[in-house]
């Protein structure tokens, strides 16, 4: 059975994997840095445009570093054209790097703050639901959805999510195998 931190993974590889080709690339990460500032309104050079690009640059490199760590009998690892399974995307990140505080603070950390601020559109230090659904519809994903993970994520069910709510939310996604947690929710994959 596959667990909920590994089915929180995958549908982020899904996300990832922008040319749907079942592998992630160096290509895949810069397009989906472009794909989620586009659909946050980013100007390009802008300082949180650099920072969601620097900072899926580095986890991208993190992949790569880990999957040429990692015995091909645990996993395919990357072959030689710089293309990694998504599967194995999975693997390395469950494996090796969710439990890096080095890693989540260099990529993941700096990411999750930064959407934060860029979908407190008002500027009020929190995220309301009308910002939060706005995001998730950017990505493609239901309304409907957005508000199911919106209520979930409010950990204090205050109607709006404060920066430390959103960032302990996005680090749960990745480390929490429990299906009731706010994590579980956060990549718009219902627990299942």
């Amino acid at each position: 059975m596959t667990s909920q931190k590994q089915r929180n993974l995958a549908a982020m590889f899904e996300i990832f994997d922008v040319d749907a080709d079942g592998h992630i690339t160096a290509a895949d990460f810069a397009a989906h840095a472009d794909n989620t500032c586009g659909a946050l309104r980013l100007p390009a050079g802008s300082p949180h445009w650099r920072t969601i690009h620097t900072a899926l640059d580095a986890w991208w490199h993190h992949l790569r570093r880990h999957s040429a760590d990692i015995n091909s009998s645990d996993i395919n690892s990357a072959d030689v054209t710089g293309r990694i399974p998504a599967a194995d995307c999975v693997t390395i990140m469950e494996t090796r790097l969710v439990d890096d505080d080095t890693f989540f603070d260099s990529t993941v950390g700096p990411i999750a703050e930064t959407v934060f601020h860029v979908l407190d559109t008002d500027g009020d230090a929190v995220i309301s639901t009308a910002e939060y659904v706005a995001i998730y519809l950017a990505s493609g994903l239901s309304e409907q959805i957005a508000l199911d993970a919106f209520a979930r994520i409010d950990t204090d069910g205050d109607g709006r999510i404060d920066i430390g709510e959103f960032v302990a939310v996005v680090r749960d996604a990745f480390t929490s195998d429990d299906p009731d947690s706010p994590g579980a929710w956060f990549f718009g994959t219902p627990p299942g």
